[in-house]
């Protein structure tokens, strides 16, 4: 799926959808959702709309492949701008464990539009963080959270940042590690110039620094991912997503 194509984005962040795709009202995060992770405190709660999720989105003639493979297609609008000087974020969260094993599912993302920050959290048994990555997206790149790490996304740019996700389409998201810090191990910051900044957060009790990457320089997990978007390939090869399971 691609904007334009199969849906266009409005001015408002919201999408309107080709004749033929299925697609669920959003579930919509707003300023009040976010405040038990935000950098500023003492923000008063608002009604202010700051992302738009849309479950299980795709053309009616390819549900029953979704379906019969238990993967979800989800599409995410995150609008552009700050609260208090710290760019509009996901109130971030990680996976569960997977049954009958050790391995927490993963999840697979793609930018339609805009550009994005990733960051990928790997907490302690004691809910501290072991590691933390920011990973700088653009329009077409992929991004996987591997299993064991939970996931804040960032709109750093001016306008309307539209990503879309693979996932096991049954399992329920933890927001508690999040919550109970106060967000991840760094928040993302106006700065002087035209780049953010990063402020660590103090609800941490370990230091770890953060590491900086580009999307294009991450491994990908399949091979059929290559010049197609995920939606694409999904359909193309959808055994090649198992490991979504």
């Amino acid at each position: 799926m691609l904007p334009g194509k199969d849906f266009t984005v409005r001015a408002d962040g919201l999408l309107e959808f080709a004749p033929g795709i299925i697609h669920p009202e959003p579930d919509i995060r707003r300023l009040a959702d976010a405040l038990p992770v935000l950098y500023a405190q003492n923000i008063a709660p608002s009604d202010r709309p700051l992302y738009y999720m849309y479950r299980g989105v795709c053309w009616a003639k390819d549900e029953p492949v979704f379906v019969q493979h238990e993967i979800r297609y989800d599409i995410t609008v995150i609008l552009p701008g700050t609260i208090e000087g710290e760019y509009i974020k996901t109130v971030g969260h990680f996976h569960p464990l997977k049954p009958h094993s050790a391995e927490t599912y993963p999840e697979y993302y793609e930018v339609l539009e805009g550009e994005a920050l990733y960051l990928l959290q790997k907490n302690n048994r004691s809910g501290d963080v072991e590691e933390i990555i920011a990973v700088e997206a653009k329009k077409g790149d992929k991004v996987y959270i591997p299993p064991s790490y939970g996931h804040v996304t960032v709109n750093p740019g001016s306008g309307i940042l539209v990503m879309a996700n693979l996932v096991e389409r049954n399992f329920s998201s933890l927001y508690a590690p999040f919550r109970d810090k106060r967000g991840a191990a760094y928040y993302y910051l106006q700065g002087q110039g035209e780049k953010g900044e990063f402020v660590r957060n103090p609800n941490y009790q370990n230091s770890v620094a953060l590491k900086l990457m580009a999307a294009p320089s991450l491994p990908q997990p399949t091979p059929v991912v290559k010049g197609r978007t995920l939606y694409e390939a999904f359909l193309a090869d959808p055994e090649a997503f198992k490991f979504l399971k």
